[in-house]
C-alpha cells in the first residue's frame, strides 16, 4: 500500500507506538497513509456501504444500531487487506503484543495473531464507555487489540472516540460515569490509531450533519474465537491474491479441526494451508 515510509522509519513508529500503549494504553501514528491512499479507502467504503445497507442483519450489538457499518472488509475487496496486512508499523506492533512464541509451525518472523473483525464505521449517536476485551483483567498481555485508520477527520463536533488513558490497567471493566471525564481523540484523516482492548473507551455524539467513516480492524490471538467464520467464506478470488503468511492471519493456519480423525494440533504450518476455501475445514 503506502510504500514511502522506510523500513526504520516504520521501526522507530511502531517502537513509539507499543511504548505509548503500554503505558497509556492507545497510540496515535499521524499521517501514516497517504492522503490518494485515504481517498480510494473512502471511495470503496462508501461504495461498499450503499451496496451492503439492506442485506444486513438486524441482529447486532446494540452500540452498533443506527450506525453506518460495512462488516467484513477482507471479503470485499482486496485493497482492504493490504491496507491492514501490508503496512510495516501494524504489523510490527501487533506481533509484538499478540504473537505467541510457542507457536513455532510457523516461522518465528511472521505474524500468528489472527484477524477477529473488519470493518468499516461512521459514528451517528454516542456510544457509552465500554472495553473490547468481553473481560477485564491486568497484566501485560493482550488478548485483544484494535487498530484504527481514519478516513475522515475525527472531532469533538462528529463524535470523536473518547477515551480513559491507563484505564487498561485498571483490571475493571468501563465505568459509565467515566465518560464525563473522559479524554476527546481527535486526529485526521490519514492517522493510524491502536489501542489495547481493554481500554475504557466510547464516542460522542455526531452533531456536525456529516460522516466520521474510519477502518477499524480487531485482531486477536490465535486462539480467540473469531467474530465471523472469515475462513469459510473469504471469496475465492481473494483467498488467491494473498500470500502463506497473509492466509494465517485470517485464521487459516489456526482454525479447528471437524474432529481427531482429521487432527489434533490446530497450530498448524503453511503446507497445510488449503488450495481452495471450500475445503479449509479438516
Amino acid at each position: 500500500m503506502d510504500q514511502t515510509v522506510s523500513p526504520a522509519a516504520a521501526a522507530e513508529d511502531a517502537a513509539a507506538a507499543i511504548a505509548s500503549i503500554e503505558k497509556h494504553g492507545f497510540a496515535r501514528v499521524p499521517q501514516a497513509f497517504s492522503k490518494e491512499t485515504v481517498a480510494e479507502a473512502l471511495e470503496l467504503v462508501k461504495h461498499w456501504f450503499d451496496k451492503t445497507l439492506n442485506v444486513q442483519s438486524d441482529r447486532m450489538p446494540r452500540l452498533n444500531k443506527a450506525q453506518p457499518m460495512v462488516y467484513n472488509l477482507q471479503s470485499k475487496d482486496i485493497f482492504f487487506s493490504r491496507l491492514i496486512l501490508d503496512t510495516p508499523v501494524i504489523e510490527g506492533v501487533l506481533k509484538h503484543f499478540l504473537n505467541d512464541q510457542w507457536f513455532s509451525s510457523l516461522p518465528a518472523e511472521d505474524p500468528n495473531y489472527i484477524l477477529r473483525s473488519f470493518l468499516a464505521r461512521s459514528s451517528n449517536h454516542r456510544m457509552p464507555m465500554h472495553i473490547d476485551s468481553f473481560v477485564p483483567y491486568t497484566g501485560d498481555y493482550p488478548f485483544i487489540m484494535q487498530c484504527s485508520i481514519l478516513l475522515e477527520d475525527q472531532t469533538k463536533e462528529n463524535g470523536c472516540t473518547v477515551i480513559v488513558p491507563r484505564s487498561h490497567k485498571t483490571g475493571k471493566y468501563a465505568d459509565p460515569e467515566s465518560y464525563k471525564t473522559a479524554v476527546p481523540l481527535e486526529a485526521q484523516a490519514g492517522d493510524l490509531i491502536f489501542w489495547d482492548s481493554r481500554l475504557w473507551h466510547g464516542a460522542g455524539e455526531n452533531t456536525s450533519g456529516g460522516t466520521r467513516w474510519s477502518i477499524i480492524a480487531t485482531f486477536c490471538r490465535w486462539w480467540i474465537k473469531q467474530a465471523f467464520d472469515i475462513p469459510g467464506n473469504l471469496p475465492q478470488e481473494i483467498y488467491d491474491q494473498m500470500s502463506p503468511r497473509e492466509r494465517a492471519v485470517m485464521g487459516y493456519c489456526s482454525v479447528p479441526y471437524d474432529d481427531e480423525t482429521y487432527g489434533i494440533d490446530m497450530k498448524r504450518s503453511y503446507e497445510l494451508l488449503p488450495e481452495k476455501v471450500e475445503d479449509y475445514r479438516f
